[in-house]
């Protein structure tokens, strides 16, 4: 059976200050339209996603959210604190904990992260960046727990259209 990971870099936010943790940075208006384009984006893709894995981060979490609510389903959001600063290693055990009932599964995290994890996972094409708000899908045909480097194909990258004013 293929399994669809979704690789999400959280959408634009504010530039941080003194005065605002890194982690409660909040998404801009842009990265709220730009959060809500990719997830009706995915509705009119057909997706049949499963899960959202997030960091706990503000603007990761709220990225998350307006996905989910543009596709106007009941997807189960998981809050990670780990996807905020940890390794591709360790976003790869939670992916490999998975049960053979989740098909489809997106992760919303942080840059360099999300890059580095897909160029771990994909076989067959490698990034450099993945921008604020954008997306790389992989699939792959083996279980989660089989998961390992180089074994998912890279399908495509979308970048949502940015508005025009």
């Amino acid at each position: 059976m293929q399994r669809k990971i979704y690789l999400v870099r959280h959408a634009q936010t504010f530039p941080g200050n003194i005065h605002t943790p890194d982690e409660k940075r909040m998404l801009t208006p842009e990265g709220e339209a730009s959060a809500t384009r990719l997830g009706i984006y995915l509705k009119q893709k057909n997706s049949n996603l499963n899960l959202i894995i997030t960091s706990h981060a503000t603007r990761a979490y709220s990225t998350a959210l307006a996905i989910q609510k543009a596709l106007n389903e009941n997807i189960q959001i998981q809050v990670e604190k780990t996807l905020y600063a940890e390794n591709t290693f360790e976003i790869l055990r939670l992916l490999t904990a998975l049960p053979d009932s989740v098909h489809e599964v997106m992760v919303v995290g942080h840059y360099p992260t999300v890059v580095e994890l897909h160029n771990h996972l994909a076989g067959n094409k490698q990034l450099t960046i993945l921008n604020t708000g954008e997306l790389a899908v992989l699939t792959f045909t083996s279980s989660w727990g089989a998961l390992s480097g180089g074994m998912a194909n890279h399908e495509y990258t979308y970048h949502p259209p940015y508005l025009v004013t």
